[in-house]
């Protein structure tokens, strides 16, 4: 009972200094958001386009690694630099909660000159320290403060939805890794308050938070579900009654319907912007309460003393009208904003595509049968999956190992076409024949249906494998109107080269700094990191946007309000009906619905 008490008053303590927050916390957001970020991006594009790279992803790190040293030394310093980001936001936000604590006030110039007296304890160890806790543990964990920097680490949908459909034992080992970090990023929280507020070696402050938390570990995990627990709560609370509110007035008012979703959507942007604050503050605030309540918070700085402080400053006549001018102008702002966002056109309606050929399970993925079913659909194009053989031909495949689908534990490389095409196939409780590319583009044209080809490489690959592709089939793709997508970067960019009028995409897992730079014609993401951001930039460049793999209808409709150009579904009869029901103009209510789903 007890301490269920010190949790509820601790979670009152901590809501009720939401006005100390806000200075500290809205301005390394803002400095993130609109300084640093945007410097880092364009300082790794710069790198890269000095080494004729057009884009960073995993087929050209080995590029960069064995041709690039230059490169590669100016990317390492950028990755430094972001570590550095990293630890100086981190400190600023953590002695900004110290001082809230000792109920201290602090001007900003001496809170950034505090901070920078912690840069000198950045060494070779404390690095790596970082690398492992911020760039490992705290993102895998889910626990961890709501840096800028560190948002676009996450692992995406498509990661998830591959291991839980294999074996039990892989799912238990990720599993067991995830409570592991998990662990982990509890017996290691106080490793950096300990070296920032107390000067303690690293090595030291290491030491200490794991023998400091080894009795506490369940008393600190409750903490940060209380206040974790209750931020989610009012988030969710406050925007299902502003969201049903608006409902109300959109069916009993309807002629003040935009006035009131303009007002919902200020206060929606409000609430927003509360849970960014506490969101962010609230690992500092659950350490700085431990270490208070445990009395190892130390006194004071001296630092702090030495500093001059800052004087009272009154609020004076022309002080009170300028802040009323900058917030009504604000004001006027963020109003029209909404009244725009609210009162444009909100759908754009895709084009409908179906992933590896199935609908809804309707037959075995990359077959004859499952196309012939699938094309009924209309689906505006069929995906499909493409390898080399043994033989430098090429089957319908999308596995790199034929076991799951066919019991042969071989590579498909490994076989000749017509082995290949001797094996049959085995899902969704039916079974087909595998068959070669040359048959599956035959009956595409006989059930006039247009493809997109995914065109899957390996290391063991022909070193002319695109050009053979090319010559061999460029004129049945180029007059059936099929398009042409891949994983590869390299490959992306040599068919576009070597054929301008095939429509050529790069496949994306996740969005981190943008769009690539490139010769490509579309762009395939990963839906989970993909935002209107993305498909903004990408659509100023000339380029188009698909999404990938949609397969509910919530998740389909954000795609559309959003505007992607196509979307990629193994739900294909779902995503028809989604755009016959959900293209008409959504209410207001449901834009605001978007808005909170898809900030960002």
């Amino acid at each position: 009972m007890k301490y269920l008490k010190n949790s509820f008053k601790n979670m009152l303590d901590f809501f009720s200094g939401t006005s100390a927050y806000f200075r500290d916390v809205l301005l390394m957001h803002g400095f993130m958001l609109f300084v640093l970020l945007p410097l880092l991006a364009s300082s790794t594009r710069f790198i890269l386009k000095q080494g004729n790279i057009s884009y960073l992803s995993y087929d050209t790190i080995p590029v960069i690694l064995t041709r690039h040293p230059v490169v590669l030394l100016a990317l390492i310093i950028v990755l430094l630099m972001i570590v550095i980001a990293v630890f100086f936001e981190y400190t600023f936000l953590l002695l900004s909660i110290f001082f809230i604590k000792k109920k201290e006030p602090i001007a900003l110039t001496n809170l950034l000159k505090g901070t920078l007296l912690q840069l000198k304890k950045l060494k070779f160890s404390t690095i790596l320290f970082f690398l492992f806790y911020f760039f490992l543990v705290l993102p895998l964990s889910g626990l961890g403060f709501n840096s800028d920097l560190l948002a676009k680490i996450k692992i995406p949908a498509f990661i998830m939805d591959f291991i839980f459909a294999n074996r039990v034992t892989i799912i238990a080992f990720v599993i067991l890794g995830y409570l592991l970090f998990f662990y982990l990023s509890i017996r290691l929280i106080f490793a950096l308050p300990e070296m920032i507020l107390r000067d303690v070696p690293f090595r030291q402050a290491v030491t200490e938070s794991w023998r400091s938390t080894k009795q506490h570990f369940f008393k600190i995990l409750g903490q940060f579900i209380v206040i974790g627990g209750s931020i989610l709560l009012v988030f969710i609370i406050s925007s299902t009654v502003i969201l049903s509110v608006q409902a109300i007035i959109e069916t009993t008012f309807p002629n003040y319907a935009l006035v009131s979703a303009v007002i919902g959507m200020t206060l929606l942007q409000f609430i927003l912007l509360l849970n960014i604050v506490f969101s962010t503050v609230g690992i500092f605030y659950v350490t700085i309460d431990y270490m208070d309540d445990q009395g190892f918070l130390p006194d004071l700085p001296q630092w702090f003393f030495d500093q001059p402080q800052q004087q009272k400053k009154e609020w004076t006549a022309i002080k009170v009208g300028t802040f009323a001018f900058i917030a009504t102008i604000f004001g006027i702002g963020v109003g029209a904003y909404n009244t725009d966002f609210l009162s444009r056109p909100s759908l754009t309606e895709p084009l409908t595509i179906s992933h590896r050929g199935v609908d809804a399970a309707n037959g075995v993925q990359n077959t004859l049968t499952a196309l012939e079913k699938t094309s009924l659909e209309k689906p505006s194009y069929i995906e499909m999956d493409v390898q080399e053989t043994k033989d430098k031909q090429f089957v319908v495949m999308h596995d790199f190992n034929l076991k799951k689908l066919t019991g042969i534990d071989k590579r498909p490389n490994q076989l000749t076409l017509a082995e290949l095409t001797q094996l049959t196939a085995k899902e969704n409780g039916m079974e087909a024949s595998v068959c070669s590319f040359d048959q599956y583009l035959t009956k595409a044209k006989q059930l006039k249906q247009k493809l997109l080809i995914e065109i899957k490489t390996t290391p063991q690959d022909s070193p002319d494998l695109v050009a053979r592709f090319t010559k061999k089939y460029r004129p049945i793709i180029l007059s059936e109107k099929h398009i042409l997508q891949t994983l590869t970067f390299s490959t992306a960019t040599e068919l576009k080269e070597l054929e301008p009028q095939f429509y050529v995409g790069y496949i994306l897992p996740f969005n981190i700094v943008g769009p690539p730079v490139s010769n490509v014609d579309f762009f395939t993401m990963e839906y989970t990191t993909l935002n209107r951001n993305f498909i903004n930039a990408a659509h100023n460049d000339g380029k188009k946007v698909y999404a990938w793999t949609v397969n509910d209808e919530d998740t389909m409709t954000r795609m559309m309000f959003y505007g992607v150009d196509g979307i990629v579904t193994d739900e294909l009869k779902l995503l028809n009906k989604t755009i016959k029901t959900d293209l008409d103009e959504l209410t207001y209510s449901d834009k605001l619905l978007h808005f909170v789903i898809g900030i960002g």
